[in-house]
């Protein structure tokens, strides 16, 4: 290492003590942003966000102590957008965290604790970052000494030209994240169904901009846009009735098997498949329905309930497992039968 550019760079600079206390700070977050970030709890979901975020801070603040050497008279102003910049992130991150904690709520959901947003912390949060925002930018311009900016009407409607012209990207998923929060229909633990995307999921987070969820098959996590979302047809299985979820399996069986057989046979799937999964409510009798005499077989039914509807698809197995079992008890096949009528030709 080059101590003597070292030096050089240190007295071209022309820092004064403060420059270099707010650059050694710096420094320090740089190498302890991790522990920094997660030391707040309740921010699992936005901590690699939140992380980049401020290492991407430090990396401009140290590109812009480099440039320092070049152009000395620029140190003291750089330092001061730098130091506005650092202490403005960390602001707006603690009281967020702060909101989250004063207006979040706890929810267990799929056997995990979650601290979730309300209406009312990203409502206040997105205000924090507009007042911040708005704070940073008069800032910046009297460090610079640009307050003529503010005369010239000119800027000013630039600003908001470029506000406009953007606003098709930024406020539609803030207004319906705004929606989703304050209708409170779709909330964080909530089982939901979106047959158009495909989605069979727990809800895990509504933020400003986006809706995150677990699917309930692969346990992925799924990330939409609240546009997207909203605009779809979502069914909420949790809020059932209080016997529980309402489900259903089909079954296609030949006609060659009378309706008694047929019932004997479904009722004993159901009880069953309440040994093989205690989601499913013993309690609440299942109904068994003939619901079309199609061309190839009859489609019956066996409606049940499920007490637990995050165990909706292990009710499903098991129903689908115990009908395998016994379908050769019972001689009933499950597949659906090929049938061929012939047609006797006219002499």
């Amino acid at each position: 290492m080059n101590w003597d550019h070292i030096n050089t760079f240190l007295h071209h600079a022309d820092f004064s003590s403060f420059d270099y206390v707010v650059f050694c700070v710096n420094v320090i977050l740089f190498v302890f942003s991790r522990h920094i970030v997660s030391t707040f709890p309740g921010e699992d979901q936005n901590l690699g966000t939140r992380l980049v975020t401020l290492r991407v801070i430090n990396l401009v603040l140290f590109l812009l102590y480099f440039l320092a050497v070049f152009f000395t008279g620029l140190a003291r102003p750089i330092s001061q957008t730098g130091l506005t910049l650092l202490v403005a992130f960390l602001i707006v991150h603690y009281i967020q965290v702060v909101l989250l904690r004063r207006f979040g709520r706890e929810k267990e959901i799929d056997d995990t604790q979650y601290r979730v947003q309300t209406y009312q912390s990203e409502a206040f949060g997105l205000l924090v970052v507009i007042v911040a925002a708005i704070s940073v930018v008069l800032t910046v311009i009297n460090i610079w000494n640009l307050t003529s900016w503010l005369q010239a009407t000119s800027v000013l409607g630039g600003l908001l030209l470029v506000l406009f012209s953007t606003k098709d990207v930024w406020a539609p998923e803030n207004i319906n994240g705004l929606i989703l929060l304050y209708n409170g229909n779709v909330e964080p633990g909530n089982v939901i169904r979106v047959a158009e995307l495909d989605l069979l999921a727990i809800v895990i987070q509504t933020t400003l901009t986006q809706t995150v969820f677990r699917d309930l098959i692969t346990r992925h996590l799924i990330v939409l846009p609240n546009g997207r979302f909203r605009s779809s047809k979502i069914e909420i299985l949790t809020k059932s009735r209080p016997s529980g979820l309402e489900q259903y399996v089909e079954f296609k069986i030949g006609y060659d098997v009378n309706s008694e057989r047929v019932e004997i046979f479904l009722q004993q799937v159901w009880e069953t498949a309440g040994q093989i999964e205690k989601a499913i409510n013993s309690e609440r009798l299942p109904r068994i329905r003939l619901v079309d005499n199609a061309d190839h077989a009859v489609h019956w039914r066996i409606y049940y309930s499920v007490a637990t509807v995050y165990k909706l698809l292990d009710a499903r197995f098991a129903i689908a497992r115990a009908a395998f079992d016994l379908s050769a008890e019972h001689q009933i096949s499950l597949q659906t039968p090929l049938t061929h009528h012939v047609e006797q030709a006219l002499s």
